[in-house]
């Protein structure tokens, strides 16, 4: 419809080959699909350690709190501490401080990270039906 007769002539004379297929399909629809499959599975391999690293934090959370509370229940042991003091105690010591807000620190992380990544995923899936709909306009021609 739109094409002279020149140009379907110049296009079926064209060597095809993968390299000018992804030049053609990055001109579609504005970006390389290829460069974008590379950073989504960087960020996945990213996104795989932050969740590691959440998770071991968030259940080794109460295990050092019942490290800081045995610690204080031995170096008070004259005094008789009840349950509830020995957690308050656990839980004002610097070191639970800085375990939580490692923990917070390290689900931020994972979080910008999932956003990064569904991001991208979201512009592939895009790019996908870009290209679903430049296909059906050329079976339209």
């Amino acid at each position: 419809m739109g094409r002279s007769k020149e140009a379907r002539n110049s296009l079926g004379r064209m060597k095809h080959t993968p390299g000018s297929a992804r030049e053609v399909l990055a001109a579609s629809i504005g970006s390389d699909p290829y460069k974008k499959l590379a950073e989504l599975t960087e960020l996945g391999q990213l996104l795989a350690e932050r969740e590691g690293v959440a998770y071991q934090l968030e259940k080794e959370k109460k295990s050092l709190l019942a490290t800081i509370a045995s610690e204080y229940a031995s170096a008070h042991s004259t005094s008789n501490l009840s349950e509830a003091k020995l957690d308050r105690m656990a839980k004002a010591d610097q070191r639970y401080i800085s375990h939580i807000r490692g923990t917070a620190e390290a689900i931020r992380q994972r979080e910008q990270t999932k956003n990064q990544f569904w991001a991208i995923k979201s512009e592939l899936e895009w790019d996908r039906t870009s290209i679903a709909h430049l296909n059906s306009l050329t079976r339209m021609e």
